[in-house]
């Protein structure tokens, strides 16, 4: 758990909601699914985030883990990463696709008449419709723009850093956890929300690979 408000998680997983200018070395742990994840609760409040968690998609999709997105969705179930699913899954990230779940009713980004009036004139998104969701072609604003780009959140995101080193695995985030000094399989489980199997098994394995007597 940390104190930052969802806008400074956010951007510090890479989301452009404003220009990140901060110098400080943050110590609280803000993990890169539970920040997509809560953030996904609050589109029906401000839909272009919506757009905005999309993009972070299209240029940081091949790193997320989805496994850990579907244990939070089992705890309680956030339509809108669904959507996010599905746009990720349009965008060629299929791994998304296990997140893919029909959802009851029909959702819509913005006002129903209004989502009605622009499919009859423009379309929709593609594969939305038949998992509860109604959303017009001109609506999703894409852009790599809006999310940091893997250059930069690799210096500040040790989470994201490994994730490049070791694949978008729990093997990553628990080896972040042991760099942060987290030395307990129990505790490493209980932050990440992994199993202690492999936070023992890893632990181990790292004790190994860094013991240079």
């Amino acid at each position: 758990m940390n104190n930052l408000a969802l806008d400074e998680q956010l951007i510090f997983i890479g989301v452009q909601l404003a220009k990140d200018t901060s110098k400080k070395k943050l110590h609280e742990w803000i993990d890169i699914e539970e920040t997509l994840y809560k953030a996904s609760f609050e589109i029906p409040n401000d839909s272009r985030l919506f757009s905005l968690l999309a993009s972070w998609i299209l240029v940081h999709g091949d790193y997320v883990i989805v496994e850990k997105l579907m244990k939070m969705q089992k705890k309680k179930n956030s339509p809108w990463l669904v959507a996010l699913a599905i746009c990720a899954f349009n965008l060629g990230f299929h791994r998304f696709k296990r997140l893919i779940k029909k959802q009851k009713g029909f959702h819509f980004l913005i006002d129903k008449e209004l989502t009605l009036s622009m499919i009859s004139l423009k379309g929709e998104e593609d594969n939305f419709r038949e998992n509860g969701f109604l959303i017009p072609k001109s609506i999703l604003r894409l852009r790599s723009a809006d999310a940091l780009s893997p250059e930069l959140l690799v210096k500040k995101n040790a989470q994201y850093r490994n994730r490049l080193l070791f694949g978008s695995s729990w093997r990553a985030d628990i080896i972040t956890m042991i760099e942060r000094g987290v030395l307990t399989p129990y505790r490493i489980a209980k932050i990440l929300g992994c199993s202690y199997e492999p936070a023992h098994r890893i632990l181990k394995e790292y004790s190994l690979a860094m013991n240079k007597n």
